[in-house]
């Protein structure tokens, strides 16, 4: 991954920058050339131009039939003074493109097509090379009333020039040799910035995927590697919560599943019990008696199994509840009534003062909630007073049930299926239920106890709809 994530960088952008240098290189070395081959034709030109003036002004006396004669006499001194003006080497040529005068006579040069151009009335220029020599040849023609009567050409040798222009190329050439080699060295710490993170980011990932989640990735990097190490962290901070939810609800389940098979085996065995006795029991009145209590275990029994399918429904969200507007109050009296002969037989006293309002609940749900806490209450608590009163704050409406009991010792379990207190039966899955009730009214239950002082149930609900 190393090595392919730096090529591939190396790769892009060395392959960017040699594209951009080439560009560069052509376009800037051919317009330098142009720029001085135009002002080395510029020159020319205006050398041409001046040489048309002297030639007019030294010709203007003769007659046209006598011009050639006298071009072909005159070209020598013309030529000669014009090369000591321009300090250039100078020829001229009559209509027939033969020569009239040379500046150099050493040196002849064949007649190209700039003569034949300038014979023609056209400037002209050619670039010959000779002796590893680039030179500039210009023609322009003579002209004497109009008509051409031969050529003058300037021979210019572009050494210079052309020097200037091989240093300019040798200087782009060093200038780009020199950003590919910053370019690879500057990708290389740039590659490295980025793989090395990654690496370490690639060794922490194999350790955290082996099951140790107690070290976190510490890498400083820029913002986009930190912001990917951040999302790691964060990934392997719910990771952690996850697997410790699981272990956790694997915990409940497997304390749930002992409960409940013990819960299950205790009314089973004592109807396999009673019916293995009803085999050998002559007594009528010893068999009701066995009959009865097989029918109460069955009994409890299927209580059981309803229980466990009602605390599943509600858990998956399956159950309908019919929520509507309500008076709690109404329905706190109407469980105190139900459970009045019970209360006066354990000479339980009850004071209320409880707030008449109005909320959105399923009645028969929270009637559910209220009777079973005071069940738990009578049943086990050993209390002689019950204080019910209500409180309202922030949107929630909150109705207190509070015993002068024993107390509980872990208000933390009681929510938890068949949780029973130290020394108690247990109290099934009445509590679980509850709290499953009243958490889907966006409410909760509430416990505080105090032992040999009594305990405080609380059923937090919200005043307005469902949210």
């Amino acid at each position: 991954m190393k090595n392919n994530i730096r090529n591939e960088i190396l790769i892009l952008n060395i392959s960017t920058t040699l594209i951009l240098l080439i560009l560069i290189f052509f376009i800037t070395l051919n317009s330098f050339q142009k720029n001085i081959l135009n002002n080395t034709l510029k020159k020319m030109t205006e050398y041409s131009q001046e040489s048309q003036i002297y030639f007019m002004n030294v010709l203007k006396g003769y007659k046209y039939e006598n011009i050639f004669e006298e071009l072909e006499r005159m070209s020598p001194f013309i030529s000669d003074y014009l090369s000591q003006k321009y300090n250039l080497h100078i020829e001229i040529y009559d209509i027939r493109k033969n020569i009239l005068a040379n500046t150099n006579p050493k040196t002849k040069y064949y007649v190209y097509q700039d003569i034949h151009y300038a014979i023609n009335s056209m400037k002209n220029y050619i670039l010959k090379k000779d002796n590893n020599k680039i030179i500039l040849f210009f023609s322009s023609p003579i002209f004497f009333q109009n008509s051409v009567i031969g050529a003058i050409r300037f021979i210019y040798p572009m050494d210079n020039e052309y020097q200037l222009i091989y240093n300019v190329r040798n200087t782009l050439l060093i200038i780009g040799i020199i950003s590919i080699l910053l370019i690879i060295i500057l990708n290389y710490i740039l590659s490295n910035s980025i793989i090395i993170p990654i690496n370490k980011l690639k060794k922490e990932t194999e350790i955290i995927s082996k099951g140790n989640f107690t070290n976190r990735i510490n890498i400083k990097s820029n913002d986009d590697i930190n912001s990917l190490v951040n999302s790691f962290n964060i990934m392997i901070d719910k990771i952690e919560h996850y697997i410790k939810s699981l272990k956790e609800e694997k915990e409940r389940q497997k304390v749930f599943i002992d409960n409940m098979t013990h819960e299950f085996k205790t009314p089973i065995t004592s109807i396999l019990g009673h019916v293995e006795l009803l085999r050998r029991l002559k007594s009528e009145k010893d068999k009701e008696v066995s009959i009865k209590h097989i029918i109460n275990e069955g009994n409890r029994l299927l209580k059981l199994v309803e229980e466990l399918l009602y605390l599943s429904k509600i858990n998956k969200n399956s159950f309908k509840f019919e929520y509507g507007e309500y008076n709690i109050k109404n329905l706190v009296d109407e469980c105190l009534s139900i459970l009045k002969p019970r209360l006066e037989k354990f000479n339980i006293e009850i004071y209320t003062n409880i707030q008449s309002k109005t909320l959105f609940f399923d009645y028969e749900k929270i009637k559910e909630v209220v009777l079973n806490i005071l069940d738990n209450a009578i049943k086990h608590s050993k209390c002689t007073e019950l204080h019910i009163y209500s409180e309202i704050s922030e949107n929630y409406y909150f109705l207190v049930i509070e015993d002068n009991g024993i107390g509980i010792e872990n208000t933390n379990d009681i929510f938890k299926p068949f949780f029973s207190a130290k020394g108690r039966k247990n109290n099934g899955l009445g509590l679980c239920i509850s709290q499953e009730i009243v958490k889907n009214h966006n409410g909760e239950i509430l416990v505080e106890s105090e032992i040999n002082k009594g305990s405080k149930f609380i059923i937090k609900l919200y005043e307005g709809e469902k949210i």
